[in-house]
This record gives C-alpha cells, sequence and structure tokens, in this order.
C-alpha cells in the first residue's frame, strides 16, 4: 500500500543564473574545509579531477589527492564527506601493456585534505564486478558498509565489514540506486524500483521509483514516499530529521525537495529545472546543488553549483 503523504506549504527559493564561469560538473561533497566538485578537465589524463570551490562557487584549486604511481591513469569517482567528516572516493587505475590486457584496479579509500593521507577502506581484492560502477554508505562508525553495483536492470547489493567481507543484501526491489545512512546510525534511507519492466535500460529508466527507510541491519523495511521520476540525489540532514531529493512528481521536471523522514512529506525548494547531487553543509543550515544548463542551451559545459538556503522548518 503506498503511503499518504501531502506537500508542505512553501514558496520555492527564486533562482538566478550566476554570472560565474560555468563548467562541466558531476558529483559534490561538502566537508568542513569547504565544497567538492568533481569536474570535467580537459588537462587531466582521467577526464576529470576534484576541485575546491571557491567562495562565489567557481572551480578552484585542484583536490590533492595523490595518483597511483604504478599506474598509467588513476580515476577519482563519486566524492562524498564520510561520518568522520573526510572525503571518501572510489579511487581506480588502468595500466596498459603492449600487447597485453589492460589492467585495472577498483579500491574505496578516504583522504584527509588536512594530511593529505590517503587510506583504503575497501581493498581492490574485492569483486571486479562489484566495485566497477559501486557506490557505497558507511556506518557513522566506519566498520560497516553498504555497496550496490549502481545497474539499471538487476541491482546487487551487499553488506561489507572487514571480518566477514562482501555479504549478499536482499532489498525485496529490482533496482536501488541511492542510498543514505542516518547519522546515529539507526536508519538506511534508499530509492528503489519494484518493477523495471521488458529489461532495457531506456525502458527502466522511465519506472517510478519509492523511498523506503529500513533499519540499520537491514530489516523493518517501510516505504515512506511512492512514485518519484528521475531520481537524482539522497542524502539525510545532519540533525538526522529530514532528506533531500532531487525527483519529478506528476510531470514535473527535477525538483529539490526535503523530504520528512518521520512522515514521508515533503517542501519543495527549487523551481524546475534539472538538478543533481544535492548535499548539506555541516551546519545543516544550507544545501548545495548542481544545476544543470539552467539557460537550456543544450551544450555540455553549462553547469552550476548554487547554495540554498534550509528553511528554518527543517533546521
Amino acid at each position: 500500500m503506498k503511503p499518504s503523504t501531502k506537500i508542505l506549504p512553501a514558496t520555492p527559493q527564486p533562482l538566478t543564473i550566476p554570472t560565474v564561469q560555468s563548467g562541466k560538473y558531476n558529483n559534490l561533497a561538502w566537508l568542513d574545509q569547504g565544497l567538492i566538485v568533481q569536474a570535467d578537465v580537459a588537462t587531466a589524463s582521467s577526464g576529470h579531477r576534484f576541485f575546491w570551490l571557491t567562495d562565489n562557487l567557481e572551480i578552484g584549486d585542484p583536490v590533492a589527492i595523490p595518483d597511483a604511481t604504478d599506474a598509467d591513469v588513476t580515476f577519482h569517482y563519486y566524492p562524498q564527506r564520510l561520518p568522520n567528516g573526510k572525503l571518501g572516493l572510489r579511487y581506480s587505475t588502468d595500466m596498459f601493456e603492449l600487447n597485453g590486457p589492460l589492467k585495472d584496479t577498483n579500491q574505496y579509500v578516504q583522504f584527509d585534505p588536512m594530511t593529505e593521507q590517503l587510506t583504503t577502506l575497501l581493498p581492490a581484492s574485492l569483486p571486479r564486478d562489484v566495485m566497477m560502477h559501486s557506490a557505497v554508505v558507511w556506518s557513522p562508525t566506519l566498520d560497516r558498509a553498504l555497496i550496490t553495483d549502481r545497474q539499471y536492470l538487476g541491482s546487487q547489493y551487499y553488506w561489507w565489514t572487514a571480518a566477514a567481507g562482501l555479504q549478499p543484501l536482499d532489498l525485496g526491489v529490482a533496482v536501488a540506486q541511492y542510498f543514505a545512512w542516518s547519522p546515529d546510525g539507526a536508519t538506511i534511507a534508499f530509492f528503489g524500483k519494484p518493477s523495471v519492466g521488458s529489461g532495457s535500460v531506456p525502458g527502466a529508466l522511465t519506472k517510478p521509483a519509492n523511498l523506503y527507510l529500513m533499519d540499520a541491519d537491514g530489516g523493518n523495511r517501510r516505504m515512506i514516499l511512492a512514485d518519484a521520476y528521475g531520481v537524482a540525489g539522497l542524502q539525510w540532514s545532519p540533525n538526522g530529521r529530514w532528506l533531500v531529493i532531487v525527483a519529478r512528481f506528476n510531470g514535473s521536471r527535477d525538483i529539490v525537495w526535503l523530504v520528512d523522514s518521520q512522515t514521508g512529506d515533503r517542501l519543495q525548494l527549487t523551481p524546475e529545472g534539472r538538478y543533481q547531487w544535492p548535499v548539506w553543509s555541516p551546519d545543516g543550515s544550507e544545501l548545495a546543488v548542481i544545476w544543470y544548463d539552467p539557460a537550456d542551451t543544450g551544450v555540455d559545459g553549462n553547469d552550476y553549483v548554487i547554495r540554498l538556503a534550509v528553511p528554518p522548518l527543517a533546521r
């Protein structure tokens, strides 16, 4: 049975296209030291790099993550703020050999921007088909992770601990691609699609997703919001009450919403547009989000990072 939820009274925040230089952006993380964006840059051998954003939300200095010394190319993917305040990311390498097969590795690491130290959290010895496209969320104590292979037609999900390694997890849905672990460690939120249709990726992308909560052991799964389309982000507020999402409902374009985790009621933050990767500021007073090509030019690279004030109701 679908839950009964409502849209809370709110006035979407008026947005104007920033006057700063645009870029081609994907993924955000908000650390105590500032905002980090994954940006496509022609000068990077991997095609993209992580950068600090300046006060006016333009590309600043590159994040000083060291590349592997024994690889031809090192890739940094999916920056996220870890529960300990450091930067988590998927760290992959490629090694090319003349007349030989490509050799690659995939692991998950922690980067401390204060000491510039890189620490392995998930080793490269984990199965390639799991880690190559993995999305990872961590318990607040960083001793347990939930991993998905990010497939569109039939996802696989796993628990991971150092002692037990990978353990399969059945979520009761065909596909789930966004996960978020609550700050108190008690609850995991995720978007899942009960069905993906006939088996084509374009068809699967048109299917609605539901927002679920489950206890940290995977039990007590319950739906709190139904029929979201084009989901493009999910993250808990620092106070553990609200979830920020990007989704479409009832034929709209993308909207940044706050969802009450206790009721499933939602509050609209932005006008309709194209948004992705919303993240909370460490103190919970603001959100940042990527605003894709707000002038609808149809040209890649006209993206901006914007900041949104969190309404008093959700602080």
